[in-house]
């Protein structure tokens, strides 16, 4: 695309607003932090710009050149007030008014030379401007990026645009959601005072993100985003500003309400339906280098549809009566950097995997799973690779405490709880905040059904203790917690009389006086291997479905930690398990507060169990079998980060081929 000089001196209105003028910036107090921020959110552009080389946490410099001599600014909600200042104003007087000695976050928009319309997502300080040869410069922290190639690397290129969001202190997590595109045209519909706006080659990847103090952002693909439309908002539509430049090069702002999006990955075409806010000051123009930014609505960590997998895929050789005599096997820890040639496409050990890594991430998302759900984490190892790989390919994880530490007591939690929240496991590159993979957290797993009776009560006084950590430590609340138990009924009865599976379970967790006061943080983690029809229609011959009738008697939302059936039962048959999992998720479309998500158990067959044919019901639940062994990798002292009394000997890790079994299709079929 040709670089093109922006001309700022017009400024058109899509909206009744006021025109602001530009003396001062109108800061209000924040509510409560006693700092005084700008409501007013900026939009910068340039010809050109470039962004230097740098590491993870490096502060970049962001350099932009063919700067206009003016800023746009607005301030949103129901009346759009908008306004322009000088650049060298805003560089000076404003940007020390403006944010409160906080570094602001700003969405850059750009295009690359011969790609397409990407972005990064960044904490701005220290701007700088020249006027003379209208150059612009920041120091900015990398939050998060659209980019396929490697964010660390320099980067040239044209049109940018930079939208530096104002700061504000609350509890939300997204303040926004921004789609980028190269155009954005408003159509005439056959309603009155509705339009259709179309964004042509956009980007396929939008950005979450927060105000600044907040630091939270996620890239996410716009196919990832829309099925969350009624999730997020319901019935109400939200509020939008639509930004960018005619033909004649005059910035130009649209404030409209949207709703019907449609997204074709085709054409690189978005669509929704538009209610313009105001009058209309002006023309209706189509814009280039469009950012169309979308109030945020109500908030998940999940994807939704949240199509998942249990994982926990060791091969030939791993038992895990037998796991802790090894160095490698130690803690049945699958998401360790050291099992890095089974999950991923390299090995972190001494020896290498070669061509014979097996990359299941990469399986995992060829067959359409957005969501993984582990068992097992000794944090002493370290997780990141797992979790930064998972999220490059948008893959959500919901990361365990796995039973041991979960019967231990306040001696042991008070402990090693803290050491979940390290970068090395569930916490971001800072420290900060969760990891962006991380959907939710899971403690133990069917403690409920172990032969010590304390053991799920133990248990519950964990989540209250987890969820103390979090908030101590000022990890944001929208990562829930839960308690994977059994599908069957146990202790007195609800509903009637009926003792619904799960439901004694579920109670306690949701009315012991440790967890009560966090119920909004909870969600409910059933096993389950019953049909569909159950699950959805009639259980217990109650007329109901399991699923409706829990949420109705509970009011929160559900993730199935396991969900299938096994190939040694009787009755097995490949369409009970797509029936299953299709049947759930498609209730999940039309309840998207109900349901979190299912998690099919499970990705591979536990290889201590399973048989040629098939005649062991714990070995065949898989959507894979464990084949041939193609590479042993021999671990040695230097490939591990801590030393381990209780381990014998350091171990091998064996690389063998997983071959599908008839489960594979159903569950493919099912998460299209």
């Amino acid at each position: 695309m040709k670089t093109k000089r922006f001309v700022m001196s017009a400024l058109a209105l899509a909206s009744g607003a006021m025109l602001a003028g530009c003396g001062g910036d109108g800061a209000k107090s924040d509510g409560g932090s006693g700092t005084s921020y700008s409501p007013r959110t900026y939009m910068l552009a340039a010809g050109s710009g470039q962004l230097s080389a740098g590491t993870d946490g490096a502060i970049r410099t962001l350099t932009l050149k063919n700067v206009e001599s003016d800023v746009l600014w607005y301030v949103g909600g129901q009346s759009l007030e908008v306004g322009k200042s000088p650049v060298k104003d805003y560089t000076g007087s404003i940007w020390r008014d403006a944010y409160g000695g906080v570094d602001p976050n700003a969405t850059v928009q750009f295009q690359l030379p011969g790609g397409g319309m990407e972005g990064i997502y960044a904490a701005l300080s220290k701007p700088a401007y020249d006027e003379k040869t209208g150059t612009m410069t920041f120091q900015a922290q990398l939050q998060n990026d659209t980019l396929d190639q490697d964010a660390g690397a320099a980067l040239a290129f044209d049109n940018v645009t930079v939208k530096v969001l104002n700061n504000l202190a609350d509890d939300k997590e997204v303040a926004e959601y921004t789609q980028y595109a190269s155009k954005a045209a408003l159509q005439l519909t056959a309603t009155a005072g509705q339009y259709k706006v179309v964004l042509s080659q956009a980007g396929e990847d939008m950005f979450l993100v927060d105000n600044a103090p907040g630091m939270y952002s996620e890239a996410r693909p716009v196919s990832y985003f829309l099925p969350q439309w009624s999730y997020a908002y319901g019935e109400t539509a939200p509020t939008a500003t639509l930004f960018g430049t005619t033909a004649k090069g005059a910035p130009k702002l649209y404030a409209m309400k949207l709703s019907n999006p449609a997204y074709d990955a085709d054409t690189d075409e978005i669509s929704y339906t538009a209610t313009l806010q105001g009058s209309n000051a002006g023309a209706l123009e189509a814009v280039d280098d469009a950012v169309l930014s979308i109030a945020a609505g109500r908030f998940t960590r999940f994807p939704i549809p949240g199509k998942g997998t249990a994982y926990q895929a060791f091969g030939h050789g791993y038992n895990p009566s037998q796991a802790n005599d090894t160095y490698i096997y130690f803690g049945s820890d699958i998401a360790r950097k050291q099992a890095g040639s089974l999950w991923g496409k390299q090995s972190y050990l001494s020896q290498s995997c070669g061509s014979d890594c097996r990359d299941d991430l990469k399986t995992i998302k060829s067959m359409g799973i957005n969501l993984i759900r582990l068992y097992d984490w000794d944090t002493r190892n370290d997780h990141s690779q797992f979790l930064d790989y998972a999220n490059s390919l948008n893959i959500k994880v919901v990361v365990p405490l796995s039973n041991w530490i979960s019967t231990q007591g306040s001696v042991v939690w008070n402990r090693d709880v803290g050491a979940y929240f390290s970068s090395r496991n569930f916490g971001n590159k800072a420290g900060t905040d969760w990891h962006p993979a991380v959907a939710g957290v899971i403690i133990s797993n069917e403690l409920d059904f172990s032969g010590y009776p304390g053991n799920y009560n133990t248990a519950i006084g964990l989540v209250a203790r987890f969820i103390e950590e979090a908030d101590k430590r000022k990890f944001s609340k929208s990562v829930p917690v839960g308690m994977p138990v059994t599908f069957v009924p146990r202790g007195e009865p609800y509903l009637e009389g009926r003792n619904m599976p799960g439901w004694n379970q579920f109670n306690r967790l949701l009315t012991d006086p440790r967890t009560a006061k966090y119920r909004d943080r909870l969600m409910l983690a059933p096993q389950t291997y019953n049909n569909e029809n159950y699950l959805l229609r009639d259980a217990e011959s109650t007329g109901q479905g399991w699923i409706p009738a829990t949420y109705k008697q509970f009011g929160v939302p559900i993730l199935f930690t396991e969900i299938g059936y096994s190939r040694a039962k009787p009755d097995y048959t490949a369409n009970y398990v797509q029936r299953q999992l299709k049947g759930v998720l498609e209730y999940q479309k039309s309840h998207p507060g109900q349901i979190l998500g299912v998690a099919h158990f499970q990705f591979d067959d536990k290889v201590w169990k399973q048989t040629s044919n098939d005649t062991d019901t714990e070995g065949a639940f898989g959507a894979f079998h464990h084949g041939d062994v193609v590479r042993t990798l021999q671990t040695v002292r230097a490939d591990y980060d801590f030393t381990n009394d209780e381990a014998k000997t350091f171990g091998s890790l064996t690389i063998d081929k997983l071959v599908k079994t008839s489960v594979y299709d159903p569950v493919v079929e099912a998460y299209k």
